[in-house]
């Protein structure tokens, strides 16, 4: 059974009249550039009537229908009865599970993370609640919180997207291959002034919330300052590396990444972040699949377990049981790797022409 992704929700709050919509407005246009993907919902403690007596829908809910749908030229409206919140946001949250965010106009009382907008010379709402993470306010700031002006929407955006949406997605690099083509480590191999897995490391440190090191040798990897572990079920060839990242993150989603891959620039890795909630697995085809420049959430792991109990390393046996995501390119330089020797001084020539 697929199991939809939740996306954070986050409550914009304030009095009336005080730039709830304007503040909306400002934030999904600024993380939309950034290429984000985030829903908007209004909340309203009022009884609104929108299938209202004498209407099509109200009359086939008196009928007995357990809830009811306006389909118009460009939009679907749910009519469905709820109580509580989690009820209320169920429908939301499945609807809107391919969005990196949901933005909520509202929810005073019932927001569980919130950011305060307080115009000049008001009164705060909600300084004190434990789920107030923000103010926004040009002369107010609670002690505590983050503070930032109506005009620093950049700044703010950037706080939402750190504590929000990269928090979703961690990174691991995978330098666990035996390299035997080669006769030593690839990943150390020099790239441009530096060993080719710190160029990774540096294109992924600033779209990911955190990075591990797969490998089975971590006294190689010390001096990148971040956590090196093993496989957890060696011998499965890339099966195992991504085993192991999926097994040990702390984030639903892991962007898995191959070590030898040095023409890989975070351009390339932003056009999986923009498509990968809601799916089990987000990867680039052109001739071939690349699985080890992918995201893959959690819900893998069961699948992976059983291929590797059955002794079947092939990562394509995967998609018949997942959601997969396949993004084509036109180009396939950017994953060019390093498995010999040839390989490696045919990037380094190439490095050098361009």
């Amino acid at each position: 059974m697929q199991v939809p992704f939740s996306p954070a929700i986050v409550h914009i709050v304030g009095r009336k009249g005080s730039g709830k919509t304007d503040l909306m407005v400002n934030i999904i246009r600024t993380l939309a550039a950034r290429g984000y993907r985030i829903a908007g919902v209004r909340h309203s403690p009022h009884a609104h009537a929108l299938d209202a007596e004498g209407t099509d829908t109200e009359q086939f809910k008196k009928a007995g229908a357990i809830g009811s749908a306006l389909i118009t030229a460009h939009e679907t409206n749910l009519f469905i009865p709820a109580t509580d919140l989690d009820e209320k946001l169920a429908p939301v949250r499945r609807a809107f599970q391919h969005c990196h965010l949901i933005l909520v106009e509202g929810g005073i009382k019932d927001g569980r993370e919130k950011i305060e907008i307080i115009p000049p010379s008001a009164e705060p709402l909600c300084v004190g609640d434990a789920n107030l993470r923000v103010v926004v306010s040009g002369e107010y700031a609670a002690p505590g919180l983050p503070s930032f002006h109506p005009a620093g929407i950049e700044q703010l955006c950037s706080f939402i997207e750190e504590r929000y949406i990269k928090a979703a997605l961690s990174g691991a690099i995978i330098a666990g291959g035996q390299s035997s083509r080669l006769g030593f480590n690839k990943a150390l191999l020099p790239f441009k002034g530096k060993p080719v897995i710190e160029r990774m490391f540096e294109t992924l440190s600033p779209i990911v919330s955190s990075i591990k090191i797969i490998a089975n040798n971590p006294a190689d990897y010390q001096f990148l300052t971040t956590e090196t572990v093993p496989d957890i079920r060696p011998g499965c060839g890339p099966l195992s590396g991504i085993h192991a990242a999926l097994s040990l993150s702390n984030t639903e989603y892991v962007l898995i990444v191959s070590c030898d891959l040095p023409l890989i620039i975070a351009d390339t890795l932003k056009l999986l972040l923009r498509e990968y909630p809601g799916y089990d697995i987000t990867m680039f085809k052109h001739t071939l699949f690349e699985p080890l420049c992918a995201i893959y959430r959690r819900t893998c792991l069961p699948a992976l377990d059983e291929l590797i109990d059955h002794g079947e390393y092939r990562i394509i046996d995967l998609f018949p049981s997942l959601n997969v995501r396949i993004i084509r390119v036109d180009q396939d330089e950017a994953f060019q790797s390093i498995n010999t020797k040839e390989d490696y001084e045919k990037l380094q020539k190439k490095f050098n022409r361009d």
